[in-house]
């Protein structure tokens, strides 16, 4: 018996929110600052029960649509798709519990033209989740959490989906993400590749340079004077001293 209802609950997916989760959960407060708020945590508490990688009534997100009606989407569940953008960080929360003191975020770049990212914070109570290479993709069922209002990389205010998760799905590195970030350290490489030869060629003497001064023509006089002023000033009083 026992077995048939751990079947059950495993092809029933992600539980569903309680009714207490579900009206704490719309006390979100969408293009705020402020991500750690009270409706933020029926969410982690949901996420514990969570079987990993299950993606079972997961939906496709239409990221328009939720930016235009958070309220709507607010708590489902949906299968997220992304390239990861090489953000990782612990962001800290006001309440600990069974999720831990702090969530791990990740950035996933979930469209090119135009570009759109999901923020995704994973309950890891023991900050095991390593973050993948920058540019690898990454499958994640999460639930829609709020529109967070922060600023972009340039400074500009920004509004950015945010979910929670459980555990992610990672392939091998994109290489054309890959190569995106390896243009600007190649051209860093070019740039010193270019400098390198044009100290090169300006230390080297030129062909029409007049040869060193060499004194006298005697097969012991061939000899170079030495570079060194006080050495050179040396060899001459030695010379002057021959027979």
């Amino acid at each position: 018996m026992i077995g048939w209802i751990v079947i059950l609950i495993a092809l029933m997916g992600v539980p569903p929110l309680t009714d207490a989760q579900r009206a704490q959960l719309d006390t979100a407060v969408d293009d705020s600052a402020r991500l750690d708020e009270a409706a933020l945590y029926p969410l982690l508490d949901s996420a514990l029960t969570w079987e990993s990688e299950d993606e079972a009534g997961a939906r496709v997100p239409d990221y328009d649509a939720l930016l235009a009606d958070p309220v709507t989407g607010r708590g489902g569940l949906f299968l997220i798709e992304g390239r990861f953008a090489g953000r990782s960080r612990r962001y800290g929360l006001v309440r600990s519990g069974e999720w831990g003191d702090a969530l791990t975020e990740w950035v996933l770049v979930v469209r090119d033209d135009p570009q759109e990212v999901a923020v995704v914070y994973f309950v890891d109570p023991q900050d095991r989740l390593a973050a993948p290479l920058t540019g690898s993709h990454v499958r994640v069922v999460g639930r829609f959490y709020k529109v967070w209002a922060d600023r972009d990389q340039a400074g500009n205010p920004a509004r950015y989906l945010t979910f929670v998760a459980r555990s992610p799905s990672v392939a091998a590195a994109d290489p054309a993400g890959q190569a995106i970030w390896l243009l600007p350290m190649m051209g860093v490489i070019l740039a010193l590749a270019v400098v390198y030869v044009f100290v090169r060629r300006i230390a080297r003497p030129s062909p029409g340079a007049v040869p060193p001064a060499r004194h006298g023509s005697g097969p012991g006089d061939d000899a170079m004077l030495s570079q060194d002023p006080a050495e050179a000033l040396r060899q001459l009083a030695e010379q002057h001293r021959d027979p």
